[in-house]
């Protein structure tokens, strides 16, 4: 391993731990607790980060650009409708969530506190890389939804940012549940959850399928 490998290992080792102090302890964790319950030395952590701000900056980046490769590894089966692939990748997306629930929170918090805990340069950064994952969502939905060669009655762009949408303002509510069940160890609870929320999942998309293709 070269000098620049071990950096970066470095790196997302400190933000890996950051992210688990910020989502167990919100934004009033110190840089030195950080490195106090991780083992961490201060220089290690200054030497890559000046500031809490730029630490939080980049456990938001972080946590979205993993979302953005989770969403990115789903192959959609050609052999299965459209609905079942649909129901196939948002099942992925409830298991992300049960593998690593700390990413939701910092980006619960992240939104949270928005203009309040960063610069303007903070937060363009982090909407890059929020549109980074956008991107990906649509991209995969699109090539779901056209993994039949159907033909849309509205626009790609259009019907991707439905779903955005959908996502966005109905099931992100209804994930910080399974994620918070998921952190108290509710396992039985968050299995619950997770099998209404698909339910639900269901039947939001035969409801927008039926609308939107062609006879």
């Amino acid at each position: 391993m070269n000098q620049k490998e071990k950096s970066q290992n470095s790196i997302y080792y400190i933000i890996e731990c950051a992210i688990d102090e910020f989502a167990d302890k919100g934004s009033n964790v110190s840089l030195n607790s950080i490195c106090k319950q991780n083992g961490i030395s201060k220089g290690k952590l200054y030497h890559h980060f000046s500031s809490k701000e730029e630490l939080l900056c980049a456990c938001v980046c972080y946590a979205l650009d993993n979302l953005s490769d989770d969403v990115n590894d789903f192959e959609p089966d050609n052999s299965l409708s459209i609905e079942k692939n649909l129901h196939n990748y948002y099942v992925e997306r409830i298991k992300y969530w049960y593998e690593k629930p700390t990413h939701l929170i910092i980006l619960r918090l992240a939104y949270m506190l928005r203009k309040r805990a960063f610069s303007e340069e903070a937060m363009a950064k982090i909407a890059k890389h929020k549109q980074k994952w956008d991107n990906a969502m649509k991209n995969k939905v699109l090539m779901i939804i056209h993994s039949k060669n159907n033909k849309l009655k509205i626009s790609d762009e259009n019907f991707a940012e439905l779903m955005i949408l959908l996502y966005e303002n109905t099931f992100q509510a209804m994930e910080s549940k399974i994620v918070n069940a998921v952190k108290n160890n509710e396992i039985e609870n968050a299995k619950n959850l997770s099998e209404n929320l698909l339910r639900y999942y269901d039947t939001i998309i035969l409801t927008v399928l039926y609308g939107i293709f062609e006879n």
